[in-house]
């Protein structure tokens, strides 16, 4: 992208935003791309891409996206098997016992109480 006027004055596309090495100037007119070109604008800034060469940026933000990628995969593989031991060793801190199935009733309700109260008709 260069520094002339008409670059600064092109309009561009979400996937230009999305998908292009350098940032553009403007926003593009559909809300979504705006949304995202704001969000690209906050990460760049924020973290400092911004001010890296092309090779820098492709390879910090492949080095992210693979390690993304990787933390992901392992969540939603070893999650779900996981989840009943989390839920045994919950139940045995708050009341000193996993296999009480009246235990487990009263923590159901303790946390769904809490949610009823503290969430707003909109949210649920």
């Amino acid at each position: 992208m260069g520094n002339s006027l008409e670059d600064w004055k092109r309009t561009p596309t979400t996937t230009a935003v999305l998908f292009g090495i350098d940032l553009p100037y403007r926003p593009p007119k559909n809300a979504v791309g705006a949304f995202l070109w704001r969000q690209r604008l906050w990460i760049e800034t924020t973290c400092g891409l911004s001010l890296l060469e092309p090779w820098e940026k492709i390879l910090t933000l492949a080095i992210l996206y693979l390690t993304l990628t990787v933390v992901f995969t392992g969540l939603y593989t070893f999650l779900p098997q996981e989840l009943p031991l989390l839920y045994g060793r919950t139940l045995y801190y708050f009341l000193g016992n996993e296999e009480s199935e009246a235990a487990a009733l009263s923590v159901r309700r303790l946390v769904g109480g809490w949610v009823a109260r503290n969430a707003s008709v909109g949210e649920l």
